[in-house]
């Protein structure tokens, strides 16, 4: 198992190539432009804030009314292990989440 020093070593050296710095910022500003056409093209979803994560994941959520009114929202999140979007319904918080989860689970 690789200690945090070679893994902080293997990433300086990663970085020092430049194909991993520019990766990420490209991804970066297509995930922000993908949110901005969201904005435009679907006002009535409206978007929140970019979350850049860990270099786990990246996402930004949407609102429809119809689930806001419920505590839910859209995560439009893209994963970075495997270089692919997906759309998760999530709660507004741990709370909201796991009451729908029980719902859903049939646990209520």
């Amino acid at each position: 198992m690789e200690s945090l020093q070679e893994a902080v070593k293997e990433y300086k050296q990663q970085m020092a190539k430049g194909v991993v710095r520019k990766a990420y910022q490209g991804i970066m500003e297509y995930v922000l432009r993908l949110r901005a056409f969201f904005q435009k093209e679907y006002p009535e979803y409206p978007a929140g804030n970019l979350y850049a994560g860990y270099m786990d994941m990246t996402y930004f959520p949407l609102f429809p009314k119809q689930l806001k009114d419920r505590k839910l929202k859209i995560a439009v999140v893209f994963l970075h292990d495997t270089c692919r979007f997906e759309a998760w319904l999530s709660g507004n918080n741990r709370k909201v989440q796991k009451e729908y989860a029980e719902w859903i689970s049939g646990q209520q």
